[in-house]
């Protein structure tokens, strides 16, 4: 017993996505017939690249999403994502309903909602990229794009609010996030993000980043305007980097997209200018291509995405 409870312990410690896993499964496998779980959905993504220094067919991701419902107002959800680094990300989370009132509570490992999420690019907005990323140079900061812990979200007519206390895994610093939506009129919705990232304890570092962003709509044109600072400390050093981020699409048809997008963001990530379309091969699968500019490389990038 001792030997087993020395192997799991640090498991736990470092693995915590395990547990979430663990505790699906156990879901799936010994769950009532009533509540039998279902793949809700999934997404199937490929694509072959070519830039200055090589080309090929590459293997982007999988995602599985679950879910299993207890009641009217809560049940369990996952999802198994592979990536194209070959690395599984896990999220499986229980939520409930109706708490307060028209809102909802996730607790376990979930999506942290920080950027709008609105981009029609492969590459993400700027505020997707420093969730990926980070916006730290030294030491680095991994980013807040997934997190362990519990996330409450709500809606009002024209507002909508989401906040979470998570952390990366056991033993790092806790990441607070909050996120509000403003419904000015049908055609324009302003965002604004906060996130407290305590990250590299050993540092005695952290960061602060504020993101405020603007999505029109009219008629078949679409923009995305973002602003993204990221306020870091390390010891008693300080410093604040910024970046901007301008996104236009228009819907040539139902089917056929054309964008482009400007990373001015020299500080945070890099600059970089993408110019793309996508096309909907059928209900399910959707091709997309992607020339990627930056001031040292290029990449043109063309991608399939099947959803079923």
């Amino acid at each position: 017993m001792r030997e087993l409870s020395a192997f799991i312990k640090p498991l736990i410690m470092k693995k915590p996505g395990f547990i979430f896993v663990g505790v699906l499964m156990l879901f799936l496998v010994t769950g009532p017939s009533n509540a039998a779980p279902v793949i809700d959905s999934g997404e199937l993504r490929v694509g072959f690249g070519i830039n200055s220094d090589y080309s090929g067919f590459f293997f982007d991701g999988l995602t599985l999403d679950f879910n299993a419902d207890l009641s009217a107002k809560d049940g369990v959800r996952g999802e198994l994502n592979f990536d194209q680094g070959y690395k599984e990300e896990i999220i499986a989370y229980y939520y409930l309903h109706d708490v307060l009132r028209d809102d909802e509570v996730n607790i376990g490992r979930f999506s942290i909602e920080w950027a709008s999420d609105q981009s029609e690019t492969m590459n993400g907005s700027l505020a997707k990229k420093v969730q990926w990323q980070g916006g730290v140079v030294a030491p680095a900061d991994p980013g807040f794009n997934k997190g362990i812990g519990v996330k409450y979200k709500t809606s009002f007519n024209q507002f909508a609010l989401v906040g979470s206390v998570s952390n990366d895994y056991f033993g790092e610093g806790t990441d607070l996030v909050g996120r509000g939506a403003f419904a000015i009129n049908p055609e324009l919705e302003i965002g604004v993000g906060l996130a407290s990232i305590n990250r590299a304890k050993q540092f005695d570092a952290s960061d602060f980043a504020l993101l405020i962003d603007a999505d029109f709509t009219s008629g078949l044109l679409n923009l995305l305007c973002e602003v993204v600072s990221v306020n870091s400390r390390k010891n008693e050093q300080k410093e604040t980097n910024f970046g901007f981020y301008a996104e236009a699409a228009y819907d040539v048809s139902p089917t056929l997209l054309f964008y482009g997008g400007f990373y001015g963001a020299e500080d945070l990530i890099s600059d970089l200018v993408v110019v793309g379309g996508k096309t909907s091969v059928n209900p399910h699968a959707t091709v997309q291509g992607e020339i990627q500019n930056t001031r040292d490389d290029w990449n043109l990038v063309v991608g399939l995405k099947v959803n079923f």
